[in-house]
């Protein structure tokens, strides 16, 4: 079985995000990690149906073992998407018009 995708960078780069995070939002460190597993404890499709509406229009890919939701506000070329691993770290971008061709 494939390893469940996560976040990519480094232990010492999450944890200086977090820290960041935490101390921009006036919350402590353990907080956060409490929501980060609170959030990795609910459901995929309730996750997305809670982050993105009802009519999110994700797909799964299981080669990456992400799940890909369209951005409808991207007004620019190409496909504008946002990427939820199974740890439900993100990543968003734009695939350029032809890419898929």
């Amino acid at each position: 079985m494939r390893k469940p995708s996560c976040d990519p960078r480094s232990p010492a780069e999450q944890e200086a995000s977090l820290q960041a995070m935490a101390r921009r939002t006036g919350s402590s460190v353990e907080e956060l990690r409490r929501l980060e597993q609170a959030l990795r404890d609910i459901p995929i499709e309730r996750f997305l149906e809670r982050c993105f509406g009802a009519n999110h229009g994700a797909f799964y890919d299981p080669r990456e073992d992400l799940w890909i939701v369209p951005n409808r506000a991207h007004e620019g070329p190409g496909f504008a998407f946002t990427a939820i691993r199974s740890d439900r770290s993100w990543f968003g971008g734009v695939v350029p018009p032809g890419a898929f061709q």
